[in-house]
């Protein structure tokens, strides 16, 4: 699409991020419905590791640097006065003075890159640091910002709560993906939230086909996935599995992921000699996921709140394998119950609780559930709230109202 027509900035922490599936899928549907994009990324990527969707995006990647020495960030002041940005940096200065230095600089250096860029809004994912660039480049440039808020950037201990009430004021508008979140910072923000609104993350149903759920083998195959952090809640799923396996349940459980608890979670099959049952599969790509998925017959999203406040907001794999008919074991956590509806889309089982954990799958493994009808509604309700074309119309006319506004 011709730079002449106004574009979307996507303001990114790090482009490409190897487990954030759903931002590619979002920037896609974007361009299918015929918005330009553009993308700012204020870190390089870090994982070598790589999703074939990235080869769909069309739009182009810009790197935002932060200054190494002094000269760089005299450069960046340099390069903002040749942008004819001078006055801009004078009127918000006591704004960039109160931020961090890399956030500030970071500001400057992103408000220079859109110039002559034909740049009318700037979308964010997570309120978070890329949100505060945003806020800080949209105070220089004039060019509104939008941010969608998941969870880590809302219930972690660590987030400010006058910082977070500030971007949503300041924003022209904001987005979070459950009721869940909405009701929550609505109730926080009272006097703050007026333009935020529910705007679901979004699956391409067409990646993902619909097949009822196979008859139960002798052994059943159980898949996990997300990272191996306390919030995914995988230290509670391994002994729930030993509990099964001492009553005779024979299964097969495979976990896929990397993060900080991966020696711990070794450490337990060993200990609980597990070894024969579950294994660790290490991070996998999209297809590889897939593969994971149509090859099982129960998919385990045990996610718990962190000791820190950090919870899931929405597990996109576990609207995946609803999608694709696996039906689903999740928890009681944030949004999670709006999409796995104990006893018509899935079995919710408490968080945190290993014999909850085994008495659900012991229940989507008996010949009394019906996991066929179970399968149908899970993959009705995605069709329904989770189609990505209807979440980009959704961000597009709320981009639309803003140029109707100006």
């Amino acid at each position: 699409m011709s730079p002449s027509e106004p574009g979307t900035a996507y303001v990114l922490k790090m482009y490409p991020r190897f487990s954030e599936t759903f931002i590619v899928s979002e920037i896609l549907a974007r361009e299918a419905a015929g918005d330009r994009i553009e993308i700012f990324s204020l870190l390089p990527p870090n994982d070598p590791r790589f999703h074939a969707d990235l080869a769909r995006v069309q739009a182009p990647v810009t790197y935002i640097d932060r200054p190494l020495k002094t000269v760089d960030l005299w450069e960046s002041f340099n390069a903002a006065g040749a942008a004819g940005l001078t006055g801009a940096l004078a009127r918000n200065f006591a704004e960039l003075a109160a931020a961090t230095p890399d956030d500030a600089v970071r500001a400057i250096n992103l408000a220079v890159a859109l110039q002559h860029r034909n740049i009318r809004h700037m979308h964010v994912h997570f309120a978070s640091g890329a949100t505060s660039v945003a806020r800080l480049a949209s105070a220089i440039t004039g060019i509104p910002y939008s941010f969608t808020a998941h969870a880590v950037d809302i219930f972690h201990e660590s987030v400010s709560s006058e910082d977070l009430r500030l971007k949503l004021e300041q924003a022209h508008h904001a987005v979070t993906i459950s009721r869940f979140n909405l009701r929550y910072l609505r109730r926080r923000f009272p006097a703050s939230t007026s333009r935020l609104h529910l705007v679901r993350n979004g699956l391409e149903l067409g990646r993902f086909p619909y097949r009822d759920p196979r008859p139960l083998g002798t052994t059943v195959r159980i898949a996990a996935v997300g990272r191996l952090v306390e919030k995914k809640g995988f230290q509670h799923l391994l002994p729930a599995a030993a509990e099964l396996l001492d009553q005779g349940f024979s299964l097969d459980l495979r976990i896929a992921g990397t993060g900080v608890l991966a020696e711990e979670l070794e450490s337990s099959i060993e200990r609980l000699r597990l070894g024969d049952h579950i294994r660790l599969i290490g991070p996998q790509t999209q297809d590889q996921v897939h593969e994971l998925l149509s090859s099982s017959d129960i998919f385990v999203a045990p996610c718990v709140i962190g000791a820190d406040g950090n919870a899931d907001g929405m597990p996109t794999v576990l609207l995946e394998a609803m999608a694709t008919g696996i039906p689903c074991i999740s928890t009681a956590v944030t949004g999670i119950p709006e999409v796995v509806r104990n006893g018509s889309t899935g079995l919710l089982a408490r968080p945190g609780n290993p014999r909850a954990l085994a008495r659900a799958i012991q229940a989507m493994s008996s010949p009394g559930t019906d996991r066929v009808t179970l399968a149908r509604n899970a993959r009705a309700l995605i069709e329904d709230q989770f189609d990505v074309r209807r979440q980009a119309e959704a961000l597009r006319s709320l981009c639309l109202d803003e140029r109707k506004a100006a």
